[in-house]
């Protein structure tokens, strides 16, 4: 799996022409650019793609679509959206007005800004926030801040560090504060999810799941259910999927080896799987997908 992960570098590469100029920070753990630099280099739609590293983007204007894992999300004006390490995401617009910063995060720092575990699952389960035109002004300041400390011959990582800890406090801050602290349904839910992201390729069993979390099947079934509307089941379901259109990007791949790099035992099955979910079969989205490719050249 790890060939289908892109590193940023891969990113810039793949999507943006390899034109290095604009990315001067390119070697820092923290990376941090003008979003209106966006519809410039990067040319939608961009396929399905999991990253080893982490970004938030910020809109002081403009917006697109992105879509995160199995959810696509329209963004606007002092949105934010954050994606971590290893969830999958598609760019599918960029408005060509959009204004705001993208920050790059090396996963090696994460637990320093994230020091609050809490907050991290919120973001990563709930990507996407609104805040006010003011809150938006403070982090769009905080980001400015940053670029000035990088541009400093004595640039501090401590610094920036602690800048973009504020960032992450101020969102939080920014949320009512019954949302800021989840009740039992959605504690469990952001549980689930992130130790699904973690055994997804292994563990596909819903025992595995109620027997980390310690709690019984009908209880998660309940909690998941509350909070997402969908079962524990079609998660599970969904993400190999989602995980299985990225694998099927490689044309190398005939269908039964992309069913079984994702530890199904029967290929008819993976099959039968995809199309109830997406609505084609397996070759019917590698074909679209090469349509689309081909149509962007």
């Amino acid at each position: 799996m790890n060939s289908n992960v892109l590193t940023f570098g891969s990113f810039v590469t793949q999507f943006m022409g390899n034109n290095a100029q604009p990315f001067i920070y390119g070697q820092s753990q923290i990376q941090i650019y003008p979003l209106n630099i966006a519809s410039t280099y990067i040319k939608p739609p961009i396929p399905l793609f999991r990253a080893n590293y982490n970004f938030l983007l910020l809109f002081s204007n403009g917006g697109g679509k992105q879509q995160v894992d199995y959810e696509v999300f329209e963004l606007s004006t002092n949105d934010v959206l954050f994606i971590r390490e290893g969830h999958l995401n598609a760019i599918k617009s960029i408005d060509p007005s959009t204004q705001g910063y993208y920050i790059h995060i090396d996963s090696l720092i994460l637990n320093q800004i994230f020091d609050n575990k809490t907050i991290l699952n919120r973001l990563s389960f709930n990507p996407k926030h609104t805040v006010s035109k003011l809150e938006m002004e403070w982090l769009c300041k905080c980001c400015d801040l940053i670029i000035k400390q990088k541009e400093n011959a004595k640039s501090s990582e401590e610094i920036e560090i602690s800048l973009l800890k504020a960032i992450v406090l101020k969102l939080a801050e920014s949320w009512s504060q019954v949302a800021s602290k989840p009740d039992r349904n959605a504690e469990i839910t952001m549980m689930f999810k992130e130790l699904l992201y973690e055994n997804f390729m292994q563990r596909r069993d819903l025992s595995f799941y109620t027997h980390s979390l310690a709690v019984s099947k009908n209880y998660l079934n309940r909690c998941v259910n509350n909070v997402t509307n969908k079962p524990p089941k079609q998660h599970i379901n969904e993400i190999l999927i989602n995980h299985s259109k990225v694998l099927l990007q490689d044309l190398s791949k005939d269908i039964s080896q992309v069913a079984f790099e994702l530890n199904f035992a029967d290929p008819s099955y993976f099959g039968r799987l995809f199309k109830q979910l997406m609505k084609l079969t397996p070759t019917e989205y590698r074909n679209e997908f090469m349509q689309d490719l081909s149509e962007q050249k």
